[in-house]
């Protein structure tokens, strides 16, 4: 049995945009077509600490994304992700368009009216150490000295530890319980 175009496309989303939790997409798919694609390996379920998430299986990974292996993503970066897709949603809400992800999938790019901004959601991964680390790596910091660094928005459960860089500019923080769904109760 071959897969419907439209499946294709949310496999695509999933990929692109980064996975989402299991009663997301159950309000996106009918509930015995998604078991189906679980079955049959197009999609696959990893427990987070904030739900069950929604990843490419290894068919789709190679069906339809033409990639060659598969792994299964640790879940602490799956729920990452599914808060990173969630941050997303938020921004083209307040009218930024997404322009792709980085290769590991943790930082998004947007674009509103030749303005660009980063993302990046995560219950764990940065410290703020680790964040500036990361934006250095990104040249980051080169470029905010010439004025044409991208803003950026960071979702964490500490938003208080990153006020030094929010005071520097160009940071934004919020905090992490914005994207969370409404009955995880984590103890961060």
């Amino acid at each position: 049995m071959s897969l419907a175009e439209k499946h294709r496309r949310f496999i695509c989303s999933l990929h692109l945009r980064g996975p989402m939790l299991v009663e997301e997409v159950l309000e996106r798919i009918p509930r015995a077509t998604f078991y189906d694609l679980v079955k049959r390996k197009y999609l696959v379920i990893v427990p987070t600490v904030i739900g069950r998430a929604v990843v490419v299986g290894p068919r789709g990974r190679v069906e339809v994304l033409s990639m060659t292996r598969f792994y299964r993503p640790r879940a602490t970066a799956v729920a990452d992700a599914v808060l990173l897709r969630k941050a997303i949603r938020i921004a083209e809400r307040e009218g930024w368009r997404f322009q792709g992800r980085n290769s590991r999938g943790r930082i998004a790019f947007m674009s509103r009216g030749g303005e660009k901004m980063m993302l990046i959601a995560s219950l764990r991964a940065y410290s703020t150490h680790s964040l500036k680390n990361t934006l250095r790596r990104m040249n980051w910091y080169s470029r905010k000295k010439l004025g044409e660094a991208e803003g950026v928005r960071v979702y964490h459960p500490y938003p208080r530890r990153f006020d030094h860089m929010v005071q520097e500019g160009g940071i934004e923080v919020r905090h992490v319980g914005e994207l969370l769904p409404p009955e995880a109760e984590l103890e961060v």
